[in-house]
């Protein structure tokens, strides 16, 4: 934990800003609970940040034990209930001091949006391999990977190679039932939490992407669609990956934010 000095100067209070953020113009400050505050660049300014802060993940990419149980414990809580005040009472003084600092390192960052006022704490989609170390995800596959057939070891070890994937590029489509199956089995916990998404698609194909990956191309289709358009359409738009896109649209039409008129095109609702 860094110590930041107070400084008094006519009857006003300044502390000194970790070196990271003391470049920015201005920053948002709001209260995790009593005597608990997170200062935070701006929505709108972080997407650099993110890169930046995923660089230095990769530099320094160690956890140590307290930071991975807090992370832990806050995957064990719904997405949409990751807001300061219900994070706040659920984790210990010393607990929410180690997620600063998990903030300060970019690992874990503060999204806010129309729907999250108040903002809800967000887990990088490169922080789980921190989370879960090799040893730890194979014991996680352990149930699927007993399956006594050869097939069937062969598929556990195949969804455990998707979830590499899944996570790198935020979405994946799979079309066997049995992979898919052994990948929801993995995918168990995180999609309890909602850092994980999936849905069926009339094709057959299981369309599953991470919170983050979600989050982010759902505010993208909605700025372009306005009118009827067929996905690979809506992809050019947007700039996203093709079977990304459309894993989001099936997602969008299975929540009800969007409408699929017909197969491959959608009309907002």
């Amino acid at each position: 934990m860094a110590k930041a000095r107070v400084l008094r100067r006519q009857e006003k209070a300044y502390i000194e800003l970790p070196p990271d953020i003391s470049g920015e113009a201005e920053l948002e400050i709001f209260q995790l609970k009593e005597g608990y505050y997170l200062i935070s660049v701006p929505l709108g300014q972080q997407a650099g940040r993110t890169e930046r802060a995923e660089g230095r993940q990769q530099e320094h990419g160690v956890l140590g034990e307290g930071e991975r149980a807090v992370l832990k414990k806050l995957l064990s809580i719904r997405f949409e209930n990751r807001t300061p005040a219900h994070v706040g009472g659920a984790l210990s003084g010393s607990e929410m001091a180690t997620l600063g600092e998990l903030v300060q390192r970019g690992l874990v960052n503060v999204f806010r949006g129309n729907k999250y006022k108040d903002g809800v704490y967000n887990i990088s989609d490169s922080t789980y391999a921190l989370i879960y170390p090799k040893g730890d995800a194979q014991a996680a596959v352990a149930p699927a990977q007993k399956e006594a057939d050869t097939g069937g070891s062969r598929r556990a070890a195949s969804a455990t190679g998707t979830l590499g994937i899944l996570h790198s590029r935020g979405f994946i489509i799979v079309q066997d039932k049995r992979e898919a199956m052994t990948l929801s089995e993995q995918l168990g916990g995180q999609m309890k939490s909602g850092e994980v998404v999936g849905v069926k698609g009339f094709d057959g194909k299981f369309y599953i992407v991470t919170r983050n990956f979600f989050t982010k191309a759902q505010a993208e289709i909605n700025a372009v669609l306005k009118d009827e358009m067929d996905a690979p359409s809506i992809a050019s738009a947007t700039k996203l990956d093709a079977e990304g896109c459309l894993a989001v649209l099936r997602l969008m039409a299975e929540n009800g934010d969007l409408v699929e008129k017909k197969r491959g095109v959608f009309a907002p609702v």
